[in-house]
């Protein structure tokens, strides 16, 4: 009798052990009923590189993710332009993220007749990087902030909606968003695809320079069409897009930012098969000043959301 409790006792201190080495599985549904918000959190080592994280209480393990994109020609703008906003969409019950980026050399570029002739070190292409580490940061960080790391969409307005359309068509976007935004986002910034286009402005040439690091001529079309949403979509990219259009879409005299533009990318993405929608804002120009227009924005993305993020 005494073998057999020795036996026991040892099967059992055994079985102990093994039992404090086997990993514990975490469950695979989280809760957090308080609300956090963090402040200039970097995601890269430039001072551009930061965002405010809006995250909202009583959010679970599926909290869908809003990356918000600011606007400003590409050479400036900042994230507290959309703070309003961000507080907004979080009291709808998202998680955002409320981003800058590196911006492009703006130096004397509208100020005077004949703008400096610059490289800048910053291009769209490096701005779409930057995206893409945002995107990547919030999927890395969804854990510990008890949110989804695959319910991710992109809400951008101006420059910014152009950078989230260039995200999602990105070889780097497998599948980590699910659904865009567009606000008056510039979609068509080819340049020479219009008439008299040699007739433009000195600071529009001197910008497509510092938006490529290539003149706009006809010859390099290339380097233009790779920043354009309307000439980079492809049909393996079929992310769910609202693209919103204020009637009054003036943008510092640039080409091709009017209603025909549009129409022709929502055909583009009807011939490639990706889903769309599109809202036309009626009596807003193209910063949505107007009374109420933001909330419309807003309303009509949050509902788009609601339907397309799974």
């Amino acid at each position: 009798m005494k073998s057999i409790s020795k036996v026991i006792a040892i099967g059992f201190l055994v079985l102990m052990l093994f039992a404090t080495c086997k990993k514990v599985e975490e469950p695979s549904y989280q809760t957090k009923a308080e609300a956090q918000l963090f402040s200039n959190l970097a995601y890269g080592s430039d001072t551009k590189q930061t965002m405010d994280v809006y995250l909202p209480p009583n959010r679970t393990s599926n909290t869908s993710v809003i990356i918000l994109v600011h606007g400003g020609s590409f050479i400036g703008g900042s994230k507290s332009d959309f703070n309003q906003q961000a507080l907004y969409l979080a009291s709808c019950g998202y998680a955002v993220l409320n981003v800058n980026y590196r911006l492009v050399n703006g130096i004397g570029l509208t100020d005077r007749l004949e703008p400096l002739h610059i490289a800048s070190e910053i291009k769209i292409k490096d701005q779409v990087n930057d995206v893409a580490t945002i995107v990547d940061f919030a999927i890395a960080h969804a854990k510990e902030w008890v949110v989804s790391n695959k319910r991710i969409a992109l809400a951008g307005h101006s420059a910014g909606g152009t950078l989230a359309l260039l995200y999602s068509y990105d070889a780097r976007n497998t599948g980590k968003v699910q659904a865009i935004s567009n606000m008056a986002g510039a979609l068509d910034l080819v340049f020479t695809n219009v008439s008299n286009w040699q007739l433009y402005p000195s600071y529009v040439f001197e910008g497509g320079y510092r938006y490529t690091g290539f003149d706009i001529s006809v010859a390099n079309e290339k380097y233009y069409k790779d920043i354009s949403p309307l000439f980079s979509a492809n049909a393996n990219k079929k992310i769910s897009t609202l693209n919103i259009f204020p009637q009054n879409n003036t943008v510092m005299g640039l080409p091709n930012q009017d209603l025909s533009t549009y129409d022709r990318f929502t055909a583009r993405l009807d011939e490639l098969k990706v889903p769309n929608e599109f809202l036309y804002v009626e009596g807003a120009d193209h910063n949505f000043s107007q009374t109420g227009k933001w909330q419309l924005v807003l309303d009509s993305t949050v509902a788009y959301f609601n339907r397309n993020i799974k």
